[in-house]
């Protein structure tokens, strides 16, 4: 009875320990741990706001605008770049695509053939954006206005939330311009 006893005994502690992980025989990576995780499906979104808003000529001749006509489309997703913090460590990925015409116009002046089309936008640009929480954050852009000589841009600020990107402000600009004495050129 004594050595069924010692049997049994000996049969539970063996069951035990071979039931128990072995990490002697867990398989080695050698490779770095990842942590960037992409975003699920649920975690991707996609939009498009229509550009179709009058704008201030930054160096207005009379009594004169630019109409904008176009779209941003948007895609983005959010990445989390520490897997055990994910609510301090969350990234949107942003790509956009903006096409949009421009349109001089006066409300003085008679219609000039330069009327007709004033330049025109067409680029593709991905930013990171932080986020934490509820918080919205702003992202600036500035872009090209193509088919002008006299190098105005469309700036843009995107309000970007957790599930939506949104339009906060947009208007013209032209550089400054440095005159050098010298050479009596304007930059």
């Amino acid at each position: 009875m004594k050595n069924l006893f010692i049997s049994l005994a000996a049969a539970s502690v063996l069951l035990i320990i071979g039931c128990q992980e072995n990490s002697i025989v867990d398989p080695v990576t050698n490779e770095p741990t990842e942590k960037v995780q992409v975003g699920t499906p649920d975690n991707y979104f996609h939009g498009i706001i229509p550009l179709e808003s009058i704008l201030n000529d930054p160096y207005p001749i009379g009594n004169s605008f630019y109409r904008i006509i176009g779209q941003i489309e948007y895609n983005f997703r959010k990445i989390y770049l520490d897997s055990e913090l994910p609510s301090t460590q969350q990234h949107i990925l942003l790509h956009v695509e903006i096409n949009a015409d421009l349109q001089n116009f006066c409300t003085v002046c008679p219609p000039t053939p330069e009327d007709e089309l004033s330049g025109f936008i067409s680029e593709i640009f991905d930013s990171y954006v932080p986020i934490a929480g509820n918080t919205v954050s702003f992202l600036e852009k500035t872009f090209a206005i193509q088919g002008r000589e006299d190098r105005m841009v469309l700036k843009v600020r995107f309000s970007v939330l957790n599930e939506k990107v949104g339009l906060n402000a947009m208007w013209l600009a032209l550089p400054t311009l440095i005159t050098d004495a010298t050479n009596n050129k304007q930059y």
